[in-house]
């Protein structure tokens, strides 16, 4: 059974729109498709699992996606978490291509594609840090100890693993073998721990307690507000400025009409600045000089405001997580 769904993340539909408004040919676009395409490689490797994990019997098994808890300060993430009443299983999904060798002496991974070879950080070494700072957070809420497992998928299948270190094939496996591993440890595991109802408290406050990353993108590239292009983008051919005229939004490329091309400029600005917003800055991210059309596209959009007058800020209502 999914108790918590796979977002689309955050972090990805951030960089897409800022490659959307990105100055032409800044000097940093070419780092940030580098990045947008290892996410969403990441995110399709995670992805690429569902269909495995939907071969389990929904009524044993409680997986949860995507999860950001915090412990002793600091947070800690696991891609997919399964819990049942006798075991937890920790899965770190790894999209790497090529062919990889576990080095069990230096702790990484040596991934060799087209000729290179590249050293990677030893998951083995991430997903035993998971299950302790798990094992930590289990334990600051009162739950009671129970078998915590780890599994790290290589979701390629092409991919091919190489390592001296027999343990390694217990804790490394292909997407595919999945749902023989986790019959395995059904089997190994047979005793019932956890109530159902400690089950279903874990779920309750994981969902509660989750606190999905969501950095600034204009920080993280140190990119200056004025590297990026203001203006409502066209729905149809996706030009950059279109024009306000007559009460609609007119695309001067594709000669489409818009009455609600401004919604989706908005996502962008919450995107790329966060969920507040003055009048004046929507008039200056939509290029329009009208006061009281930036007034009454605010009060169709936002239901929320702090303050008055000129000083009022309005609170966008899209959701990031």
């Amino acid at each position: 059974m999914i108790s918590k769904e796979r977002p689309f993340p955050i972090k990805i539909q951030k960089l897409q729109v800022l490659l959307l408004r990105i100055l032409e040919n800044h000097p940093k676009t070419n780092f940030i498709k580098e990045n947008l395409s290892k996410s969403l490689a990441g995110y399709n490797g995670e992805k690429s699992i569902d269909y495995y994990l939907s071969l389990l019997p929904n009524k044993s098994f409680y997986i949860l996606h995507d999860i950001r808890l915090l412990i002793n300060g600091r947070y800690f993430q696991i891609d997919s978490l399964l819990l049942t009443n006798r075991f937890a299983l920790i899965l770190e999904v790894k999209n790497i291509a090529g062919s990889i060798e576990f080095d069990s002496v230096f702790n990484q991974i040596i991934q060799k594609k087209n000729g290179l070879e590249i050293a990677l950080p030893d998951p083995i070494v991430q997903t035993g840090r998971q299950e302790s700072q798990f094992r930590l957070w289990l334990h600051e809420h009162h739950f009671p100890p129970f078998p915590i497992r780890t599994l790290i998928v290589i979701s390629n299948p092409q991919t091919i693993i190489r390592s001296n270190d027999k343990n390694v094939s217990q804790q490394v496996i292909h997407a595919a073998l999945l749902p023989n591993k986790i019959s395995q440890l059904n089997d190994e595991y047979q005793k019932n721990i956890l109530l159902d109802k400690d089950v279903r408290r874990m779920i309750k406050l994981i969902k509660k307690l989750d606190n999905p990353l969501n950095p600034s993108v204009l920080n993280q590239y140190q990119i200056p507000r004025k590297d990026i292009i203001n203006g409502v983008l066209c729905e149809m051919c996706s030009y950059l400025p279109i024009d306000r005229v007559h009460g609609y939004w007119y695309c001067p490329a594709c000669k489409v009409k818009s009455k609600s091309a401004h919604f989706k400029a908005l996502e962008h600005y919450d995107l790329l600045f966060g969920e507040e917003i003055t009048g004046q800055q929507l008039k200056e991210f939509l290029m329009i000089s009208s006061p009281s059309l930036a007034t009454r596209i605010l009060n169709s959009v936002c239901v929320k405001s702090r303050g008055k007058g000129k000083g009022k800020v309005h609170i966008l209502p899209f959701k990031q997580k």
